[in-house]
Order: structure tokens, then C-alpha cells, then sequence
């Protein structure tokens, strides 16, 4: 629609720009012949129009004021009318929220009202309902001391009635027990003069029994005493045989002793005990007999068989050293490392089986048992496991360590090459026994030591040591060609 500008030229209402913000009114052109309402309307939009751009575009000098017109401001007039409309509107809502807000706490004072009068009454039932209780406890309370007077009436005459009929039963009773004891005052009396006579008699039965006992009891000590007088002569000449013969046998012993003690006086007087041993003593074994309970090695398998050995003399006087430094300075065994015998199933008679985890080396004697000793076993790294044999057996063995052990320790054992003679020193012990596999020799003994405190550790070169005592007794009783099972 066209519209006069300031400058008196006619443009568009988009090359206007919008009027600062807060104003309101245009000067309508060629508009007057249109109708009041439609004024109206259109002013209401306008209005609203301004107040949209206000917002969305910044604002803009003021346009030229325009040349006034004898139209009437219709904006303006709207603008004021919607004012009051609303102002009139605001009256409204503040006129009907006051009477909302007087209603609402009218309401809640009566509401109020109603609560404190129902409590009031609920208050007023509750103390009427409470003095009718008490009222109702009270003429209870009277009923229950009136029937309580009334029963202890009925009790009190009940209790003189039933005293009056205790009374007289007392009274009977007594006559009674009165009559009753009399009666057994005179069984009584009548009893213990019966019993008085049986006691007579059976006393004078007793002294007559007792009479006869004692002349068979002193018939009978008579005769005791007769067979203890000959027991005790035939003791006597019996002791006197023992003492005898014991003293024969004490006579005996100290001559024999006597004689070993000087036998091994001989025997440690010859050169093997002094150079040491450089041959090879084989002894030959006879057949199996009880060993001898006299000794250094008596007793230790008590009662059992073994093989009775003809030794050689250099054997015996290398034995004979040994029992006699071990008189000097004995070595205490400890209880788990004595030979024993024990369960070990599973294995052909004759066997060694060796436990280098447990140190035990077992000789099996039969289908369930076996005897076991304690050994010393390799160093980790030197220890071997399988089956060899029995190849060769040696007393007081002359020792040449192995090329591995001297290239492995040379300053310990290169002084050793060309063999160090058996005796005390020697660290093969008084026996040694030499394990073969397929008729050639391992290098592997089962020997005595030098070093006791050893056994039950690892602490060897691969051989299996054992206390001199204890080799011994396996030599005797391990023939060549024995297996023995390494595990």
C-alpha cells in the first residue's frame, strides 16, 4: 500500500525503515472513506507489528515528524483503550483473588472451627465414656470385695470344719500307732529273743567250724612249710651250679677277651695299619651261621643269620684299627639312620633297591621285607638313576678318583691320580662294593666313609656311602652279580 513520506514523495512500505522502538502512529493516506472498525483493526496490527520489529531490528533515528492531518490518531486511541482493558482486567483478577483468598480462609477458620468443636466433643465422649468405666470398676471393685468377704467366710468355716475333722483323725491315728506299736514293740521283743538263740547257735557252729578250719589250715602250713624247705635246698644246689658255672663262664670270657685284645694288639702292630692297604683283599665267605654277640658289630641285627666271613689278616688288622679309634672317639648314630627291618614288597629276594630321595638303600630278604640302611647320595647334577649289578667287592679298597671329579676339582683330587692306599684316611671306608652295567665298570660304589655326619645328605660324587659298621654288614651278606635299582 502507498504512503506519503516526510519529503512529500510517494514509496513502498518496505524501503521504510521501521520507527524506533516505543513509538507508535502513522499518517494514513487515502484511508478516510474506510470505516471506524476497520481503522481500528487495522491499527491493533500496526501496534502489533511495531512491537515485533522493536524486538528483532535495532533501533533507528527518529523519522521527520509528519505533516499532522486532520485524521484522527487511530493507534493511539487503541493503544489507550487496550490500557484500560487491561488495567480493568488486572482490578478484576486482584478484586476476585482478595475474595478467593477472604473465602478461602473463611473456609479454613470454619474448617478450624469444625475440628476444635469435634474434638471438644470427641473429648467431652471420651470423659463421659471414662467416668462411666470408673463408675462400672468401682461397682465392680465393691461386687468383688463382697464375694471375697462372702468366700473367705465359706473358707474360714470350711478350714474350723476341716481342722475339727483333722483333729479327730489325729486322735484316731495316734490310737492307732499307739495300739500298733505296742504290737511291734512285742514282735520286736519276741524277734530279738529268736534271734538271740539262732545267734547262739549259729556262733557255737562257727567256733566248732572255725575249730576243724584251723586244724586243717595248720596241717596244711605244716606241709608247706616242709615242701618250701625242700623247694628251697634244691634252689640253693641249683644257684650254686649257676654261680658256678657262670663263674667258669666269666673265666672263659675274660681269657677270651684276653686273647682278642691281644690278638688285635697284633694286628695293629702289622705294616698294612701303618702304610695302609695297595692290594686288593678279597675275603672268602663260609656258610651262614648266628653271628657272634661279642664285638664292636654285635647285636646290631640280633638273632639273624648272615655269612660268617674267614678274613684276611690284613683285613683284620685294618677292622682291629678301626674298632679301636672308634673306642676313642665313638660316633653317635642317629635313631632313623640304624639298620632295621621293615615291609618292602614288590621286589625279587637279593635285591638292592636304592631311594636316593628318601637316602635309604634296602637289601630284600624276603617277598614282603627288606633291611634298610641310611646312605649319603650325589650332589645335584652327580646323581644317577637305573640298574646295574654287583661286579666286584673289596675290603679297605685302595681309591683312585675318577678323571671327571679331578678335572672337576683338580686341587682337591689330581694329588689323588695315582691311587691313595685303604685305610682310616681313605674315603672309600672299610668296604667298598662296585657296580657294573653290561660287564663294565660305572665308576659308582656303594662304601664306608670317613664322614659319618654325611649320611641322610647330598653331599657325594655320585657314590652311595655308608657308616663303616653298616657297610660292613651288607658286604657280608651282597654276593656278586647282585642286582641293584637306582630310583
Amino acid at each position: 500500500m502507498p504512503y506519503k513520506a516526510a519529503g512529500g514523495t510517494l514509496g513502498t512500505r518496505e524501503a521504510q525503515p521501521p520507527p524506533a522502538a516505543g513509538r507508535f502512529g502513522y499518517t494514513f493516506f487515502g484511508i478516510v472513506d474506510m470505516q471506524f472498525r476497520s481503522l481500528l483493526l487495522l491499527g491493533f496490527g500496526a501496534s502489533l507489528a511495531m512491537s515485533v520489529s522493536a524486538y528483532a531490528a535495532p533501533p533507528v533515528p527518529a523519522a521527520p515528524a509528519v505533516v499532522e492531518t486532520p485524521v484522527v490518531n487511530v493507534a493511539t486511541k487503541a493503544e489507550e483503550l487496550k490500557k484500560k482493558k487491561a488495567a480493568a482486567q488486572a482490578k478484576a483478577a486482584a478484586e476476585k483473588e482478595k475474595a478467593t483468598s477472604k473465602s478461602a480462609a473463611n473456609a479454613k477458620a470454619d474448617k478450624a472451627k469444625q475440628a476444635a468443636a469435634k474434638a471438644k466433643a470427641d473429648k467431652e465422649k471420651l470423659a463421659q465414656a471414662k467416668a462411666e468405666k470408673d463408675k462400672l470398676a468401682k461397682a465392680k471393685a465393691a461386687k468383688e470385695k463382697e464375694l471375697a468377704k462372702a468366700q473367705a467366710a465359706r473358707e474360714k468355716q470350711l478350714a474350723a470344719a476341716k481342722a475339727e475333722k483333722e483333729k479327730q483323725a489325729a486322735r484316731a491315728k495316734a490310737e492307732r500307732e499307739k495300739m500298733l506299736a505296742e504290737k511291734a514293740k512285742a514282735a520286736e521283743e519276741r524277734k530279738i529273743r529268736l534271734a538271740k538263740e539262732a545267734e547262739i547257735r549259729k556262733v557255737a557252729r562257727e567256733k566248732a567250724a572255725e575249730e576243724r578250719q584251723m586244724a586243717r589250715a595248720k596241717a596244711a602250713e605244716e606241709r608247706r612249710l616242709m615242701q618250701e624247705a625242700r623247694v628251697k635246698a634244691t634252689e640253693e644246689k641249683r644257684l650254686a651250679k649257676i654261680r658256678a658255672e657262670q663263674e667258669r663262664q666269666t673265666q672263659i670270657a675274660a681269657a677270651a677277651e684276653a686273647a682278642r685284645q691281644a690278638e688285635i694288639s697284633r694286628l695293629v702292630s702289622m705294616d698294612v695299619v701303618q702304610s695302609g692297604n695297595n692290594s686288593e683283599l678279597r675275603s672268602e665267605a663260609a656258610v651262614q651261621v648266628a653271628p657272634q654277640q661279642t664285638g664292636l658289630f654285635a647285636g646290631l641285627f640280633g638273632g639273624q643269620q648272615v655269612q660268617k666271613q674267614s678274613m684276611l689278616p690284613e683285613t683284620r688288622a685294618l677292622d682291629a684299627a678301626m674298632q679301636q679309634r672308634a673306642a676313642k672317639k665313638p660316633f653317635k648314630v642317629r635313631p632313623e639312620f640304624e639298620p632295621v627291618v621293615v615291609q618292602f614288597p614288590g621286589y625279587p629276594r637279593g635285591t638292592i633297591v636304592i631311594d636316593t630321595a628318601a637316602h635309604y638303600l634296602y637289601l630284600v630278604e624276603g617277598t614282603n621285607k627288606a633291611r634298610r640302611y641310611a646312605i649319603a647320595v650325589g650332589k645335584d647334577g652327580l646323581q644317577y638313576k637305573g640298574t646295574v649289578r654287583v661286579g666286584d667287592k673289596q675290603e679297605w679298597p685302595r681309591w683312585i678318583p675318577t678323571k671327571e671329579m679331578q678335572a672337576r676339582e683338580p686341587a682337591k683330587y689330581a694329588r689323588y691320580a695315582d691311587g691313595m692306599p685303604g685305610g682310616g684316611a681313605n674315603p672309600l671306608g672299610a668296604r667298598a662294593i662296585y657296580l657294573y652295567q653290561n660287564g663294565r665298570d660305572t665308576h659308582l660304589r656303594i662304601h664306608g666313609t670317613v664322614a659319618p655326619e654325611t649320611i641322610g645328605t647330598n653331599s657325594s660324587n655320585g657314590c652311595f656311602r655308608m657308616i663303616n659298621e653298616h657297610v660292613i654288614d651288607l658286604y657280608r651278606r651282597v654276593p656278586v652279580g647282585a642286582e641293584v635299582i637306582v630310583l
